[in-house]
């Protein structure tokens, strides 16, 4: 699970930098899926590991956090997908590179397509972000 400060530094600079769809914010009960047809994004942490990176530094033992952030583009099944598809260049864009609350981002995996894509109405689409995160303390 990554770090809560990596979750809230992501979530915040996806809101302040893409408005394309609405953004459903993991197991929020006010923000599940929408009830229009319509697209959405959501953020999704699928791994994390930390290592020890110093040993009784001036402010305690530091870890590095390494990870991957997954943004996952939720399209209404038959719509195509050409149309949406430069919204996730968009979010890869934001990331790629990108060091933002701490958190350094790397460059993301291209979108993929096969036929687990398509389930319960959307048809979805996925990138992962490569990050660290220094844990200090």
């Amino acid at each position: 699970m990554a770090h809560f400060n990596v979750v809230q530094a992501v979530e915040a600079r996806l809101e302040a930098g893409f408005n394309q769809c609405p953004i459903a914010i993991e197991n929020d009960g006010d923000q599940t899926v929408p009830d229009t047809d319509t697209a959405f994004v959501m953020v999704q942490f699928p791994w994390s590991t930390s290592e020890w990176e110093t040993i009784e530094g001036a402010g305690g033992c530091d870890f590095l956090e390494e990870g991957g952030i997954r943004f996952v583009l939720a399209v209404p099944a038959g719509r195509g997908t050409h149309r949406y598809r430069p919204w996730l260049d968009d979010i890869a864009t934001l990331f790629r590179g990108q060091a933002f609350g701490g958190v350094q981002t790397f460059a993301p995996t291209s979108p993929t397509s096969d036929d687990r894509n398509d389930g319960a109405g959307y048809y979805r689409l996925s990138i992962v972000v490569p990050y660290q995160y220094l844990i200090q303390g």
